[in-house]
């Protein structure tokens, strides 16, 4: 298993231990079954629509993300660069290459200047944006650095998790690593901070997810699954009240972990047993980074190459950006770089997905072959709604 074909290659994932962990209690509402059951049936209330196929990594893109201001958009690839591009022509305006092996992971610090990257070659690196120079590598970490984020408060904390089954975290403006942390047993699979920069949530092939105090380092939650599948993606809802997770089971969820326990399934629309796919956030005009929850859905990739949209509230399947025929696929692969080559889905499974900070677009990035980004426009998205009401 593994995000994408390139130099990470991961074992099999063990199940985890019970620990400090919370049972969980998928019958705590009494539609998140039937939600379920439904996705498959339930009629589509948002449509994507590719406007860019954005060609030129020679291998899988692992990672995408937007810049915070919208302009630009980066994309992390096992071909060892990291490519930026901009959002409204499709043009790739820079490469950043430095790297000695596969980038699994991309990061925008908030106010868009630096990026850091994350790479199979146990390190992370720190660009400026604008030059694309390499200002900083970051090593510590023994084995492959899977993930990584910026702190959304202030900007000078970077987090990482690695196949070394640790947590870092990162004073970017010295490069000094101020906390090592022994996560988990297998390798950690992302890690994120809440939108206060106060916690961060780790993910890990041991079927574990856990909250971390940024200050001190110490644990404060365990949550974990019965049957404990694989852990592959795990991030806060914008107000920090709930964790959406990706398992290796073709499930996401939505985990109130105060109470420790699931709150919503979201299942039956995408397909997911191999890889470790990101999953976002869509509301009525734009993802959110703030207190606000101000999302309506759940937007994940697919390992049959679509990009599906859940509704966040009754876990129903609300949108699907489809795959593309192979005769498609045929024709953006020779539309050559950059631009609308193609302008349909991915010919191979979706590894990576990242919401527009201020409009209803959505990035995907591509497994080998593909080896795309595509960058979709979402229209008849229902207004923002808080999830779970009375939860």
């Amino acid at each position: 298993m593994a995000r994408g074909p390139g130099d990470t290659e991961m074992g099999e994932a063990s199940a985890g231990t019970a620990g400090t962990a919370n049972a969980t209690n998928n019958n705590s509402l009494p539609c998140a079954d039937a939600a379920a059951d439904a996705a498959t049936t339930a009629a589509p209330s948002v449509d994507f629509r590719c406007t860019h196929a954005l060609s030129g990594h020679t291998k899988a893109v692992a990672a995408v993300k937007f810049s915070p201001d919208g302009r630009l958009l980066a994309s992390g690839s096992a071909d060892r660069t990291v490519a930026l591009w901009d959002v409204a022509s499709g043009a790739r305006v820079n490469t950043l290459a430095g790297h000695a092996c596969g980038v699994s992971d991309v990061a925008w610090n908030p106010n868009g200047r630096y990026l850091a990257t994350a790479a199979d070659d146990n390190s992370l690196k720190l660009w400026d944006a604008e030059t694309g120079a390499c200002l900083r590598t970051l090593t510590g970490h023994t084995n492959y650095v899977f993930c990584c984020n910026f702190d959304g408060a202030g900007g000078h904390l970077l987090a990482s998790g690695s196949f070394d089954e640790t947590l870092r975290l990162w004073d970017v403006r010295s490069g000094r690593c101020l906390r090592e942390v022994p996560a988990h047993s297998d390798p950690v699979t992302s890690a994120a901070f809440s939108y206060d920069g106060s916690m961060v949530v780790t993910s890990s092939l041991d079927g574990l997810i856990r909250l971390w105090d940024t200050q001190t380092g110490h644990c404060l939650k365990t949550l974990f699954d019965r049957d404990s599948p694989p852990v592959s993606f795990a991030a806060f809802t914008p107000n920090a009240k709930y964790v959406l997770c990706n398992t290796l089971d073709g499930r996401a969820k939505l985990w109130d972990y105060a109470a420790g326990r699931t709150r919503r399934t979201y299942s039956g629309g995408h397909v997911n047993n191999q890889f470790c796919i990101s999953s976002g956030f869509l509301s009525g005009g734009s993802s959110s980074s703030n207190g606000d929850l101000g999302c309506s859905m759940v937007v994940t990739g697919s390992e049959d190459g679509a990009l599906v949209a859940y509704d966040i509230n009754t876990g129903r399947v609300v949108g699907r950006g489809a795959p593309a025929a192979a005769e498609g696929a045929a024709a953006g692969a020779a539309a050559g770089e950059g631009g609308a080559g193609g302008a349909g889905g991915h010919s191979a499974a979706v590894l990576s997905v990242n919401v527009h900070p201020t409009a209803p677009l959505v990035a995907t990035g591509g497994h080998h072959p593909d080896n795309s980004v595509r960058v979709w426009a979402a229209s008849r998205v229902a207004a923002a709604a808080e999830p779970v009401p009375g939860a």
